[in-house]
C-alpha cells in the first residue's frame, strides 16, 4: 500500500469519526404552547401533507410516507458512560410541550435532561427528532425500530430488507422492486444491528449516537431524520440527504404556515381562554388532515390514530362524508378554499350513477380497490351531504363558478339521491340508499332515519338555488317543487306525537322508532321541521338520559339498546355534540348549548393535545382503547357551536350580508371576531355588553359596502329600549323565545360602524359549572327548561338524587324572591330531593323579579 493510499484512507477514517456540523437554531416560543407532565400511553402526533409521526408521550412513535407505514415501535434507551444497563426514555419522561410546529418531550436523569422535538415538514416526505442534550458525563442514545414498509391496508408488499449503509449514516429500508423505499438514522449515528437484511422479524434494528464530550452538543440540536416513499430509491435517498442538511429551513417554513393558517382565518376573543386556545388548536387539527397522497392528489382523511401491527394509521383514508361534515367547520372559520380541495377530491370517485364515495384507501395504487372491495360506496348520506357541502361553501364564498364549473358532480349526486325515494313519499329510502345514521345492528331495520332525511331535505331545499346559479330555470322550479314535498314528508313522517319528538327512524310499515336520540339534530340545526316541535325534541336531549359533562350519548340511557361503549348505541360522540349544541343555540337554549359546548372544548386539553378524539364511553369520561386519537368530525364540536351557535356568526357571501347573533353567558362582556371574509371585504365585530346597553362596533375593509344583520340574544326579561347606529336611532323587530329575548338591527356597514341598543336589565341565570375529569361518571346539573312569565323565571333541572348545587345569578339587586332553593348573594343553592344514589331526579325552582 502506498503512503499516499495510507493517507487518504486516514482522512476518510478521520472524516468518518468527526462530529457533524450540527444545527443550533433555536425553537420559538407560541402562544398556542400546550403543556403538561407527560402521561407514557397517550397519544399525539406531528403531521404534513406527505408524511405523519404518530406516537405516545413516551416517545415511541411509528412513522408513515403516505401512504407507505416505514417503522413502528421506534423509541430511544440511554446508556451513560460505560454501562451496560440501559435507561429506557419511557421511564423517564417529564414533560409535554405541544405547539402547531414542535411536539417537545422531556426525559430527565440523574446525569442528563434530553428535549427531543419532534418536526413534521409540511410538504416534505419526511420528520425529524432533534435532540437538544444537557449531560454532565458521556452518554449513548440507542433509536431502535422494527422496519415495515407496508403500504396501508388492504394493500401488501413482501420481501422487505433493512440495512445499515456507512456512508449515509442510516438504515436503508427497501423491498425487491426498489419502488418503495425509506431511510432512517442520524448524522452521528452508526449502526448495531447484525441481523441479515432480508430476516426482519419483532427484533428491533438499532442504531447509536455516541456522546463522548457532551460539551461539544450543549446548545446544538443532533437530528434523527427518517424519510421514504414511493419512487426511485435514488429520489428517496436524495430527500434524506436533503432534510438532514435542512432542519432549519423546515422548521422555519412549518412556523410560518401555522402563522399563515391563523392570520387567514377568523380569529375569536372570548372571556374564556379554554374557548379561544380550543378553536386555534380545531384549526390545526382540521389542517393536518389534508393529505398529499402521491398517486391519488390532495385530499383530506378522516382522523389519525396509531395503527399498532396493523396497516391503517386510524381512520387516515379519505372518507366523503366526513371530507363533507368537516367542510361547515371550514367555512365557519374562512378556510373555504381547504374545504373547496376536500370536495374537489371526492369528484374523481364519483360512481358513474352518481353516487359519491364513503371511503378509498390511500393505497389506491396497491389494489383495485373498487372492484374487489364491498366499502366504497356502502353509505347512503354521503351524496345529499356533498350537495349541502357545496351550498354552504357557495354561501360562505359566492365563487358561482365552483358550482357552474362542477355542475354535472352537483346533478348527478342530486338525481342519485332523489331515486332513492322509492315510495315517493319525500324521503330518501334508506333500504336502497345504503347507510345512514347507524351501521349495524337492529336499529337500521328501517326504512329511513331522520340523520339521511334530514341531510336530504336540506340539499333538496338548496338545489334549487344551485340550479338558478347555473342557468337552469326549468330544473329549478321542479326541484322547488319537491323540495316543499320533502320538507312536508320530514315533518309528517318523522313528528312522533306520543313521545313529543322528532323520531330517528319510522319503518316500512310506518311505524316510528321508539328511542330518544340525538340524531334528529342534524335537521334542528338547519332549522328544519316546525319550531315549537324542535324545541320539545331538544329539551329531551337537554336531559341526562342524553346529556353527560363530556358531550352527547348516541342513545338514551334508558334505552334496552344502550351499552356504554358501543358504538352506535350508546357511545358518546362529539360529532353528534357538534349537531346539539348548535342546534341547541339556533333555538335559543344558551345555556344547555354553552354546557354542550363546553364538555367538547376540555377533550381539547384531555388526551392527545390539541386533538379530540372519535368517541368516549357513554357511562364515564373515558375514551376506549380502539377509538382514534385524531378525529377530523369530533373537531366540529367546537368549531360549529363557536362560530354558528355561540358567536351566531353566518356569512352570506351572495347578499354580502353577515348575521352576528350571539349567544352569550350573560356575564361575558365582550367578544370579538376578526379576520371575517365577506365577498372581497374583511370585517371585524367587536361586541360589548354592559348592564344597561349592548354594542357591537363593526369595521368593514373593502370597496363596496357589507349588510349587517345584529341580533344579540339576552337572557328572557330582559327590556330592550332604542336602538342607534352611529348615534342615530334606527327602528328594529323584536325577537322572544323561552329563553331570550332578541333585537334584530339591519344595518349597512361602512369602513366604522357602531350599533348601540338600550337594555333595562333582569336577573339573569349563568351556565352551571361542570367539573369533570378523566374517568369520572356524570354528576353536573342538567338545565331542561326555562320559562318566564308574570316576572317569574321558572327552572326544571336535573341532579343526582341528594345532591346540593350552586348556581349564579347577575342582576342580583333584582331578584325579589326564590322558592325552590336557597341564595346567598349571586349564589343560588339547589337540594336535589331524595331518589336512588347516583341516580339522577328532577326538581324545579323559582325566581321572582322586581
Amino acid at each position: 500500500m502506498t503512503l499516499r493510499t495510507l493517507l487518504l484512507s486516514a482522512i476518510t477514517a478521520s472524516l468518518a469519526t468527526a462530529q457533524p456540523n450540527l444545527p443550533s437554531f433555536r425553537i420559538e416560543p407560541n402562544d398556542l404552547l400546550l403543556s403538561r407532565p407527560a402521561q407514557a400511553g397517550t397519544y399525539f402526533d406531528k403531521v404534513g401533507r406527505k408524511f405523519a409521526v404518530l406516537g405516545t408521550e413516551s416517545g415511541t412513535f411509528e412513522a408513515w410516507a403516505y401512504p407507505l407505514k416505514l417503522v413502528r415501535n421506534a423509541e430511544l434507551s440511554f446508556f451513560l458512560g460505560s454501562s451496560t444497563e440501559p435507561v429506557l426514555a419511557k421511564d423517564i419522561v417529564r414533560t409535554v410541550e405541544v405547539t402547531p410546529e414542535v411536539t417537545t418531550l422531556t426525559y430527565t436523569y440523574q446525569s442528563f435532561t434530553l428535549r427531543v422535538h419532534y418536526l413534521t415538514p409540511i410538504e416534505q416526505p419526511g420528520a425529524y427528532l432533534l435532540l437538544d442534550l444537557r449531560s454532565t458525563e458521556p452518554l449513548t442514545i440507542v433509536c431502535s425500530f422494527i422496519p415495515v414498509l407496508q403500504p396501508m391496508w388492504p394493500a401488501g408488499l413482501g420481501g422487505q430488507s433493512a440495512r445499515w449503509l456507512d456512508d449515509l449514516k442510516a438504515y436503508q429500508i427497501s423491498e425487491p422492486t426498489r419502488k418503495n423505499t425509506a431511510y432512517i438514522g442520524s448524522p452521528m449515528g452508526s449502526g448495531m444491528s447484525y441481523t441479515p437484511a432480508h430476516m426482519l422479524s419483532d427484533r428491533p434494528s438499532q442504531f447509536k449516537i455516541v456522546i463522548d464530550k457532551p460539551e461539544t452538543v450543549r446548545g446544538k440540536l443532533i437530528p434523527i431524520v427518517v424519510a421514504g416513499g414511493r419512487g426511485p430509491r435514488d429520489s428517496i435517498r436524495a430527500t434524506y440527504q436533503r432534510l438532514v442538511s435542512e432542519p432549519e429551513l423546515h422548521y422555519r417554513n412549518a412556523v410560518q404556515h401555522y402563522r399563515n393558517l391563523r392570520a387567514s382565518t377568523v380569529r375569536i376573543a372570548t372571556p374564556n381562554p379554554e374557548i379561544n386556545l380550543a378553536f386555534e388548536w380545531a384549526k390545526v387539527a382540521y389542517d393536518n388532515l389534508f393529505v398529499r397522497n402521491p398517486d391519488v392528489g390532495l385530499g383530506m382523511v378522516a382522523g389519525l390514530g396509531l395503527s399498532g401491527t396493523s396497516g391503517r394509521p386510524g381512520f387516515g383514508w379519505f372518507f366523503g362524508g366526513d371530507a363533507y361534515i368537516n367542510s361547515f367547520s371550514l367555512n365557519s372559520y374562512g378556510a373555504s378554499n381547504a374545504a373547496r380541495d376536500a370536495l374537489l377530491f371526492t369528484h374523481q370517485w364519483q360512481r358513474e350513477d352518481g353516487k359519491m364515495a364513503h371511503e378509498l384507501t390511500q393505497a389506491a395504487a396497491y389494489v383495485d380497490w373498487w372492484k374487489d372491495y364491498p366499502y366504497g360506496y356502502i353509505h347512503g348520506d354521503t351524496s345529499p351531504f356533498y350537495v349541502c357541502a357545496v351550498w354552504d361553501n357557495f354561501r360562505h364564498t359566492a365563487d358561482s363558478a365552483f358550482v357552474r364549473e362542477h355542475w354535472s358532480v352537483v346533478r348527478k349526486a342530486y338525481d342519485w339521491s332523489l331515486a332513492t325515494d322509492e315510495d315517493g313519499d319525500g324521503l330518501m329510502d334508506n333500504k336502497k340508499a345504503g347507510l345512514g345514521a347507524l351501521e349495524y345492528g337492529p336499529l337500521t331495520e328501517i326504512q329511513s332515519d331522520i340523520y339521511t332525511g334530514a341531510v336530504w331535505v336540506r340539499a333538496a331545499a338548496v338545489m334549487p338555488s344551485l340550479a338558478r346559479i347555473v342557468g337552469d330555470t326549468l330544473f329549478a322550479q321542479s326541484a322547488e317543487t319537491y323540495s316543499v314535498k320533502a320538507a312536508k314528508a320530514f315533518d309528517r313522517r318523522f313528528w312522533d306525537e306520543r313521545n313529543q319528538q322528532y323520531a330517528y327512524a319510522f319503518t316500512s310499515r310506518g311505524q316510528q322508532v321508539d328511542i330518544v336520540s340525538p340524531w334528529n339534530s342534524v335537521g334542528l340545526m338547519w332549522e328544519l321541521g316546525d319550531p315549537a316541535r324542535s324545541v320539545k325534541s331538544l329539551l329531551k336531549l337537554n336531559s341526562a338520559e342524553l346529556s353527560t359533562d363530556w358531550g352527547i350519548r348516541s342513545l338514551s340511557n334508558k334505552s334496552k339498546y344502550y351499552e356504554p361503549l358501543n358504538y352506535n348505541y350508546g357511545a358518546v360522540w362529539p360529532f353528534l355534540s357538534s349537531w346539539v349544541a348548535t342546534a341547541q343555540f339556533k333555538h335559543h337554549l344558551l345555556l344547555q348549548g354553552y354546557a354542550t359546548l363546553m364538555a367538547s372544548v376540555r377533550h381539547t386539553f384531555d388526551h392527545g393535545l390539541g386533538v379530540i378524539t372519535e368517541v368516549f364511553s357513554g357511562s364515564q369520561n373515558i375514551w376506549p382503547q380502539e377509538a382514534v386519537a385524531h378525529q377530523g368530525f369530533s373537531s366540529a364540536s367546537v368549531v360549529l357551536p363557536l362560530m354558528r351557535g355561540l358567536a351566531g356568526l353566518e356569512v352570506d357571501a351572495p347578499r354580502r350580508t353577515v348575521h352576528f347573533s350571539p349567544h352569550l353567558p350573560a356575564d361575558w362582556d365582550r367578544l370579538t371576531l376578526q379576520n371575517i371574509s365577506v365577498a372581497g371585504n374583511t370585517v371585524a365585530l367587536e361586541y360589548s355588553r354592559t348592564r344597561t346597553k349592548a354594542t357591537v362596533k363593526v369595521r368593514s375593509i373593502g370597496a363596496q359596502p357589507v349588510q349587517v344583520v345584529f341580533a344579540p340574544a339576552l337572557g328572557i326579561g330582559t327590556g330592550v329600549g332604542k336602538a342607534r347606529v352611529d348615534g342615530r336611532e334606527i327602528a328594529y323587530r323584536l325577537i322572544v323565545s323561552s329563553q331570550t329575548v332578541q333585537p334584530l338591527i339591519e344595518v349597512p356597514a361602512g369602513a366604522e360602524t357602531t350599533v348601540e341598543v338600550e337594555l333595562l336589565p333582569t336577573v339573569e341565570l349563568l351556565p352551571p359549572p361542570v367539573t369533570t375529569t378523566t374517568g369520572a361518571p356524570n354528576r353536573s346539573l342538567k338545565i331542561l327548561a326555562i320559562n318566564f312569565k308574570d316576572k317569574q323565571l321558572k327552572v326544571s333541572v336535573e341532579g343526582l338524587a341528594r345532591e346540593t348545587y350552586e348556581l349564579t345569578i347577575t342582576n342580583d339587586d333584582l331578584l325579589q324572591s326564590v322558592s325552590g332553593c336557597r341564595r346567598e348573594g349571586r349564589k343560588l343553592f339547589l337540594m336535589m330531593p331524595e331518589g336512588p344514589a347516583e341516580e339522577f331526579v328532577r326538581s324545579e325552582f323559582m325566581l321572582t323579579v322586581r
